[in-house]
């Protein structure tokens, strides 16, 4: 070990875990820096054998530990092959990013890069162009915590998801299923008096979930609906309703088993692509000056009314100055359009309730608020998403 200007480094250092477990087994090397007020968590052999709440905080830029996997190498599996668990708000802190290499060398120039993570991170391989991996590089790119006594990504483990032998094995059969109610999520009961629950946790990209799970659940548990309840129907920032991703671990009396994923996909459908100019006033720079008028009625036909609470309708607007301009589904549920009040082109979403709609022909009207003066603005690449059965 040699320490000097606030870094560590650390070569050749013997791991914890023994054959099987499917953990990193051994620190090649390190580099672990200070930060500007030092670093109370900076032992590279924290990031070794299963997770136990122990972490590596890696420094900030510049940072890096070069991990072998042993006899459980990281395998190009069906979903993904890698789990990263970076503490963050799990201890207090906050989320933070790192970068991922793998390689069957420990050359440096033959790492490829499998990409960015942050908190707890599921990665596939299948784009590097290799089928195994003995060797992992975490490269961290974190800035937010330079000041703290744990600066840098806080790194807990890594784990090979497709090895065979668990002392702590994950969750089996997790399938998912889309009511009116919601997403429900349903699994095989994990066996053993060592069992404490489930946690899950939801992704809105399939690599980063939350360190801290979104909800626990009992052992006595097999199901979840996740129904939502959290969505504010009329604000524009709700949950949103496109592809899902959830991750459901066994939380074990001696930690937490790592996190089997599946993927809730959903479909958009274009309903009108091209500009609309609302209003009553001809503005002549704008990309369609002469204006609609007082509303625009488009049609919608689905082969199936849309599964799941929510459908989320989505568009590009151009200076809307007020509120009073509406949003009508099959003459009910009208909603106001959202303000959006700059002369550039926004991407702007409404969620709506999926009753509003229905097998067949549908009809979407646009109203332009005001009476006599109307509030001129444009929308265009109108589409409505909705989660898949």
């Amino acid at each position: 070990m040699k320490s000097a200007t606030g870094l560590v480094f650390f070569l050749g250092m013997a791991g914890q875990a023994l054959a099987a477990e499917p953990y990193a087994k051994q620190v090649i090397d390190s580099v672990v820096l200070n930060g500007t007020s030092g670093n109370s968590n900076a032992n590279p052999l924290d990031v070794l054998g299963a997770p136990d709440s122990k972490y590596l905080a890696m420094g900030g830029p510049g940072a890096y530990i070069l991990l072998d996997m042993g006899d459980t190498p990281i395998v190009n599996g069906t979903g993904p092959d890698i789990e990263i668990r970076e503490l963050g708000s799990a201890s207090g802190g906050v989320d933070e990013e790192f970068r991922v290499l793998i390689s069957d060398s420990t050359d440096p120039a033959s790492f490829v890069l499998v990409g960015i993570g942050s908190a707890f991170s599921l990665l596939d391989i299948a784009g590097t162009g290799l089928s195994s991996a003995r060797y992992v590089r975490i490269e961290d790119l974190s800035t937010k915590t330079s000041s703290t006594s744990t600066p840098g990504s806080d790194i807990e483990s890594v784990t090979s998801v497709h090895a065979t032998n668990n002392s702590r094995p994950p969750v089996s059969g997790l399938s998912y299923s889309v009511t009116n109610n919601g997403i429900r999520l349903s699994w095989t009961p994990a066996t053993g008096s060592d069992v404490l629950g489930y946690a899950v946790r939801r992704s809105t990209d399939g690599v980063r979930f939350d360190s801290t799970a979104n909800w626990t659940l009992s052992n006595l548990e097999m199901a979840f609906l996740d129904n939502q309840s959290t969505t504010t129907i009329q604000s524009v920032s709700a949950q949103p309703v496109g592809d899902l991703w959830y991750a459901v671990s066994v939380r074990y009396s001696t930690g937490e088993s790592p996190l089997q994923m599946v993927h809730v996909p959903s479909t958009t459908t274009s309903i009108h692509p091209q500009v609309e100019h609302m209003g009553d006033d001809l503005v002549t720079y704008w990309e369609v000056p002469s204006p609609t008028g007082g509303k625009l009625t488009l049609s919608l036909n689905l082969t199936e009314a849309p599964r799941g609470p929510f459908v989320e309708l989505n568009f590009d607007l151009f200076d809307v100055d007020n509120s009073t301009n509406r949003v009508v589904i099959n003459g009910a549920g009208s909603r106001s359009l959202p303000t959006q009040s700059a002369e550039s082109w926004q991407s702007r979403s409404m969620v709506f309730e999926s009753g509003l709609f229905q097998s067949g022909q549908n009809t979407i009207e646009i109203y332009c608020g005001g009476t006599s003066n109307l509030d001129d603005f444009q929308i265009r690449n109108i589409s409505l998403t909705r989660h898949l059965p």
